[in-house]
């Protein structure tokens, strides 16, 4: 039962990416290139995508009201909240 799933899941994807038509080791490679990809866009991801993130915040904040830094601890740090 397992091993017929697996099997089919199998079928699946080889007929989905075409790969059922290649040859063994042109599947290995077509394989390891799509893994190597994968796995470079995932660590860009991780390491320069919150960086960039924060690069953009910044940039629509210039946009949005006109000025740089931290618009949203100037309106918490009120002068009337200080007081208290």
């Amino acid at each position: 039962m397992v091993k017929d799933y697996l099997w089919r899941q199998r079928v699946k994807f080889e007929s989905t990416l075409a790969l059922s038509m290649l040859e063994p080791w042109e599947k290995i490679l077509c394989l390891i290139i799509f893994s190597l990809l994968t796995m470079l866009v995932m660590i860009g991801l991780f390491q320069y995508l919150p960086q960039h993130v924060m690069v953009m915040q910044r940039r629509a904040i210039y946009y949005l009201w006109g000025q740089e830094g931290d618009v949203f601890r100037s309106w918490v740090e009120a002068p009337g909240l200080k007081e208290l």
